[in-house]
């Protein structure tokens, strides 16, 4: 009886331990974003936004900034397309923005801009 006590108090600590641990992950990661529909991407609605936010910012691709090219309107933008390094910067390397990766639907939008041929809508 004592030993079946034991075994039955092990248990219940295991149970216990295993069960208040934490996890923690990425909830976008492990079951998507259900806003983010790539439908029909606009450069003014949804990239220009992104691009605003994340990369024409002070110090980096602005007037005087030390990013490579102003990104302060469409053509300048869209010029980075044309000869792949937003693609490769920002899609394969994502290693841009430096200050925080985009999230998971700003990179789905910016790619289905680019393979609709990134156009100015």
């Amino acid at each position: 009886m004592n030993l079946f006590r034991s075994l039955l108090s092990l248990g219940l600590i295991s149970c216990l331990v295993f069960l208040s641990s934490c996890y923690y992950d990425n909830e976008e990661f492990l079951y998507g974003n259900d806003d983010c529909v790539a439908e029909g991407v606009s450069f003014a609605s949804d990239i220009e936004p992104i691009i605003n936010t994340s990369c024409a910012i002070s110090g980096c691709h602005v007037q005087g900034g030390n990013g490579n090219g102003v990104y302060d309107n469409y053509d300048n933008v869209k010029a980075k397309v044309d000869n792949g390094s937003l693609q490769q910067r920002i899609l394969i390397d994502q290693n841009h923005p430096p200050n925080g990766r985009l999230s998971t639907c700003q990179l789905i939008f910016i790619e289905a801009w680019v393979e609709a041929g990134a156009p100015n809508n």
